[in-house]
């Protein structure tokens, strides 16, 4: 059997407390074999055990992984939803259930219909106020799903990549490029996908139009059609850089700076893969190194924060001597792990390597720890007022700490903590040679109490009560049903939100708008433009019931602020619980 110990292994490797769930909505476990191609198509208009979600940085496409958790299929899908179109309804309905806003007045069944749904009838499966938005069923200007593609069983995670425009690593005259990057672990491969780059210019144009911002270029004969063998990672060691396939069980997915290092954890496996991306034409990403030997449980990534002060230096002639890290976390090891990435330009062929690991001693446990993130926005914000070749300034803003946030299990928490980063530089104006490097050290120093079983961890923005955005970290809970929102600045968790069963991923669009595409357009490009309302909309893909939700982040919105306002994709419960 192809996949007879991958999905045995299933309740505890999907994690985010899996095996827990099981029981509760009638045994989803199985056994089983997974052949490509036997068996009925997936569903490339509806969501089926979403695990991945990711937003373009234009706001024009939310991406979707769909697992086929149970094998009703014979494959998962990746497909790429208009934002745009979802926004909007998310929009109106908000502003339909403001009280005393200019839509309110015919309460929630007139908020409802005037997007074309109805109340909700089964809100133990979907929480809101409204029914459920059926996308298969959405056509011409209402459209939702836009593109889509078939890839193996068992996605785990889904990541966004873009070449520099502009800073370290970029080529002034070189195309625009983006790319996804799925781990599938019923290949096992990480599937990648060509994609549009929506980000927009400072006159504020983007470079796509109409249907060509949906593009999932993977290789596939058709439209919604399976991806080819090329675009699978690892799958084929003939191909690779290293005559080796992909290790079993990827999971976690980060990159490194510019896109072009893709590290991958692999649960079982207690190790770590590293795939090369480079971005010039006709150049396919491959899998370049398998660190093995780590700790029991290598789960989430996150890329460590780089200074911009390494590649000011370097356009001034020194040389740098720096190799990207990433953090992982893990099941069974009393710590955080720390990766490096040596590039081909440092010498020898790409690897990775570690370096040394934080003790988690903030907790009695310290083991069993999930979903990473960092927040580099204070950082990020001294870096943009630099002026371009301010190496001084730069290197003032190395010295800001930079929060780190671990879902932890070992009791319920949020662990929180700095990395600290160190600029070494060797030589002078009058030596032959000017080098410089950077080392990074965390410490964890503060812990805040979450419910049952928190596991993914994202870092996103609330319009606060002045209209303002301000920064929360966003802890999802699977088998509680909860999403957490901790305030960094007050210290506390100041909302508890109710979602379906099963949150698995998340994602954010946050913006401004005054109502319609080209005006939202022009309030991100022109900050302070008349009418310009600020919004933030955070995206849940239920894996339980298969569908997404969407919360309200607007604290002046007093009575949606923290809840869920809209089910995009209709809830179908598991086989075995119907």
């Amino acid at each position: 059997m192809k996949l007879a110990r991958t999905l045995l292994q299933t309740p505890r490797i999907v994690g985010v407390g899996l095996a827990a769930s099981i029981v509760g909505v009638g045994g989803l476990g199985v056994v089983g074999c997974f052949v490509e191609g036997e068996g009925l198509p997936p569903p490339v208009e509806g969501l089926y055990y979403p695990t991945g979600l990711a937003v373009s940085p234009g706001g024009r496409v939310l991406y979707v992984a769909n697992s086929d958790f149970d094998l009703q299929f014979n494959g998962g899908t990746v497909q790429a939803l208009d934002l745009q179109r979802l926004r909007k309804r998310a929009l109106t309905l908000q502003s339909g259930l403001v009280p005393g806003g200019p839509d309110a007045g015919a309460g929630v069944r007139g908020a409802c219909e005037k997007v074309g749904l109805a109340t909700n009838a089964a809100s133990t499966i979907h929480p809101g106020p409204c029914g459920p938005l059926d996308i298969s069923a959405l056509e011409g200007d209402d459209e939702v799903v836009r593109s889509s593609a078939v890839i193996g069983a068992f996605a785990s995670n889904l990541l966004l990549v873009h070449r520099p425009l502009s800073g370290e690593g970029a080529d002034p005259g070189a195309e625009r490029q983006a790319r996804l990057f799925v781990p599938v672990r019923g290949d096992p491969s990480v599937t990648f996908f060509d994609v549009a780059d929506d980000r927009s210019d400072d006159a504020g144009a983007q470079p796509c139009e109409g249907d060509a911002c949906f593009q999932l270029d993977c290789g596939a004969s058709a439209a919604g059609g399976r991806c080819s063998r090329d675009y699978r990672i690892g799958e084929d060691p003939g191909r690779e850089l290293i005559r080796r396939k992909l290790p079993l069980e990827p999971f976690g997915i980060a990159a490194g700076p510019g896109g072009t290092s893709i590290v991958v954890s692999h649960q079982t496996e207690n190790a770590a893969s590293v795939i090369v991306n480079r971005w010039e034409a006709n150049e396919r990403p491959q899998l370049a190194h398998v660190l093995t030997d780590l700790p029991f449980g290598p789960t989430e990534l996150a890329a460590v924060p780089r200074p911009s002060v390494l590649g000011a230096l370097q356009q001034s002639g020194w040389a740098i001597d720096d190799q990207p890290a990433f953090a992982v976390t893990y099941l069974a090891a009393p710590e955080l792990g720390l990766l490096r990435y040596q590039d081909a330009a440092s010498g020898g062929a790409p690897r990775l390597y570690e370096s040394t690991p934080t003790p988690i001693t903030a907790l009695a446990s310290g083991i069993d720890s999930r979903g990473i993130a960092f927040d580099a926005s204070e950082r990020q914000a001294c870096e943009d007022g630099c002026a371009d070749d301010a190496v001084e300034c730069l290197e003032g803003c190395v010295a800001i700490p930079i929060p780190v946030y671990v879902a932890h299990r070992g009791p319920n928490s949020l662990l929180i903590g700095e990395l600290t980063t160190t600029l070494v530089k060797r030589g002078s104006d009058v030596s032959t040679e000017k080098r410089a490097s950077v080392f990074y050290s965390i410490a964890f120093h503060d812990a805040a109490p979450l419910g049952a079983y928190p596991s993914r961890i994202e870092v996103g923005e609330v319009i606060d009560l002045e209209g303002a955005r301000s920064r929360r970290v966003f802890a999802l809970a699977f088998d509680s049903g909860l999403a957490f929102s901790y305030d960094p600045a007050a210290r506390r968790v100041d909302a508890v939100i109710k979602t379906g069963r099963g949150p698995q991923a998340l994602a954010f669009d946050t913006g401004s708008t005054r109502g319609d595409d080209a005006d939202k357009k022009r309030c991100e490009t022109e900050q302070g433009s008349a009418g310009c309302e600020p919004y933030s909309l955070m995206y849940i893909a239920h894996f339980t019931d298969s569908y997404l939700g969407v919360v309200d982040l607007d604290m002046r919105k007093a009575n949606t602020f923290g809840t869920m306002i809209l089910t995009v994709g209709t809830p179908v419960p598991p086989r075995e619980s119907q």
